[in-house]
């Protein structure tokens, strides 16, 4: 079966309601969804606030406790007395983490990443997905490499970025034109 997305509803009496299955599950049945390889978003029914993150913060909390050793005792100190700066910095080292992990579930565990741009790729391909920006293009509109799963060949990563410095090379050449012509006009009506 493939992944899917299993919209579920939680309403003030603590039930929850696949939108998706059109039944009332528990949260032992939210797990298994899980499990299966399905995705889950949860809304609280009043507010319509996600709260995916909590539900499944508590089913790790009451049904998996042994999984919560994966958090050791200083790091959740660490995230308690983390500001904003912090705490925005560490999520971004998970996000990264988790999109290295996810190349690894992809491409086996004997994936090449002997080359830092095979898993720079990984990351950038990652980081696109979960933002939405997209991948950037050659010239032709064409994507280099042709996807995450192919290999590059051992020359073309150097003549991209070849032509990628050159660009901005062009670019930095014209901003230092337009700054000292900015420069040279506002000193003239001084």
């Amino acid at each position: 079966m493939a992944a899917r997305v299993i919209h579920i509803n939680r309403y003030p009496n603590r039930r929850f309601y696949s939108r998706t299955t059109r039944e009332y599950v528990s949260l032992e049945k939210i797990e298994q969804f899980v499990r299966d390889g399905d995705t889950v978003e949860i809304l609280d029914s009043q507010s319509h606030e996600d709260i995916t993150r909590t539900v499944l913060t508590q089913l790790l909390i009451e049904r998996q406790p042994e999984k919560m050793a994966l958090f050791p005792t200083p790091m959740l100190h660490l995230l308690l007395r983390a500001n904003d700066l912090m705490s925005d910095m560490l999520g971004s080292y998970f996000r990264d983490s988790f999109t290295y992990l996810e190349y690894l579930q992809k491409h086996g565990p004997s994936a090449r990443l002997s080359q830092p741009i095979h898993w720079l790729q990984a990351w950038i391909e990652g980081v696109a997905r979960r933002t939405g920006f997209p991948l950037p293009t050659r010239s032709d509109g064409s994507q280099p490499h042709g996807g995450p799963a192919d290999e590059p060949p051992a020359d073309e990563p150097a003549a991209d970025l070849v032509e990628r410095i050159a660009q901005l090379e062009q670019r930095l050449r014209k901003l230092e034109t337009t700054d000292e012509r900015d420069q040279n006009s506002s000193a003239a009506a001084d």
